[in-house]
């Protein structure tokens, strides 16, 4: 190659290698402050606490609930699902499908003998997907930190001198942030099957997962994959709760604002909607799309016309909204001297 050309490449890349580096720096300073906290280490410990409770009291009370009888109690439930499919023919299309479907499902289980009530190491895995909500706070409060509190410390003048942009420094502490929650995630994953193997024994490790496919069979499909598909849903509303908090981070500089906010609209979010799902208008808010578990089998979404791909375009709309309102308030506004 022409000692001309072999120039321009690397005059090229240069940039792009230095930008990369800078970043480089400014996502290790970022977790250095993140991990150099006691306080971080203390939710850490706090969610192993909680996956350690809800692994025992999932054991107690198989324990004491765990019926000998199963056989029994699916026919019973298959006669109870069939005599309301009998009795009520106005049902809804949704829910006649449903009924028909757990029909089907228990009768699979009853002529190959597996029993749905007994524990497995999978049942642990998909519970612990509800504790994606303490995660959210847990980042929340982690993410409302990044930005108020350089201003709040004052430390921030000491960022904005260095040759970094406020671009680059806002997208490290993003990044940095996410990878903290991915790292609770896959915490919170391994902890969970880890407990259900010892609890439960690792034999269930083959168990299938149940589904009616659409030619009206029962099929048998990976439990990693719908465990991993649990967690995929739930991870949308951490993504967005913990961009929410960014954004309300750069706009009043204050870490107790940024936090109470967030639990705010996470705690009162869906309640308000339910309240107002009655105009149609309602679907168009963030709390109706957030929770992308309302189109699993077996639910329904907030309302009728609402459908997976909506929700997704809804809250893609909302993060690039959430992203420029931050971006726009921490790299335009001026530092106080």
């Amino acid at each position: 190659m022409p000692r001309s050309v072999r120039w321009r490449i690397s005059s090229w890349r240069l940039p792009e290698v230095r930008w990369l580096s800078s970043l480089g720096n400014l996502i290790r300073n970022e977790n250095m402050k993140i991990y150099r906290r006691p306080r971080t280490w203390l939710m850490v410990a706090f969610l192993v606490l909680a996956l350690g409770l809800m692994s025992g009291l999932m054991k107690w009370d198989e324990s004491r609930s765990n019926p000998a009888d199963w056989q029994q109690n699916l026919t019973q439930q298959n006669a109870h699902y069939q005599q309301q499919l009998a009795d009520n023919k106005d049902l809804d299309s949704d829910y006649k499908d449903y009924l028909t479907n757990e029909i089907k499902i228990n009768e699979y289980y009853l002529a190959h003998d597996l029993n749905p009530a007994a524990l497995s190491l999978w049942d642990y895995v998909n519970n612990s997907a509800a504790l994606i909500m303490l995660i959210t706070i847990l980042t929340v409060i982690v993410a409302a930190d990044m930005i108020a509190a350089e201003f709040t410390w004052g430390t921030i003048k000491l960022l904005l001198v260095g040759p970094a942009s406020r671009s680059k420094i806002m997208l490290s502490k993003y990044i940095s942030t996410m990878t903290f929650a991915l790292l609770l995630l896959i915490l919170s994953f391994v902890l969970a099957f880890a407990a259900g193997g010892v609890l439960q024994g690792f034999d269930g490790l083959s168990l299938p997962h149940l589904a009616v496919g659409a030619d009206g069979l029962v099929h048998e499909s990976s439990m990693i994959a719908d465990s991993l598909q649990k967690y995929g849903y739930a991870v949308v509303s951490l993504f967005m709760y913990v961009t929410l908090a960014f954004m309300i981070s750069a706009a009043f500089r204050s870490s107790s604002m940024a936090i109470a906010f967030s639990l705010l609209f996470m705690l009162v979010g869906n309640t308000i909607t339910m309240l107002l799902s009655g105009y149609e208008w309602s679907k168009y808010l963030l709390f109706a799309n957030i929770d992308l578990t309302q189109y699993l089998p077996g639910n329904s979404p907030l309302r009728p016309d609402m459908t997976l791909g909506f929700s997704i375009m809804m809250l893609a709309a909302y993060y690039v909204v959430f992203q420029i309102v931050a971006w726009t308030l921490f790299t335009k506004r001026d530092v106080a001297a």
